[in-house]
């Protein structure tokens, strides 16, 4: 296998880096846990279920609109500055 050296942080999505900062888990432990699943070849299977799973989607839609209502408000305190 030939590794790629990326930033992994830059390519997740800022939904889930926001879902890891509300919970109990770091983005090192949360790394960690998909590094595990990956080890033990688990993680295609995770995924399917996780995203087969209809809150997955319900949950993702409800932090990406808190994400952009708390950036319409930051722009609407802004402007009012203004």
């Amino acid at each position: 296998m030939i590794t790629e050296k990326t930033n992994i942080s830059a390519r997740v999505e800022i939904t889930l880096k926001k879902i890891v900062e509300e919970s109990s888990f770091t983005h090192k432990d949360a790394y960690e846990l998909g590094a595990m699943l990956i080890a033990i070849g688990d993680a295609e299977q995770t995924r399917s279920s996780i995203q087969e799973n209809p809150n997955y989607e319900r949950i993702i839609k409800q932090r990406e609109y808190g994400l952009i209502e708390a950036r319409k408000h930051q722009l609407e305190r802004e402007l009012r500055d203004l």
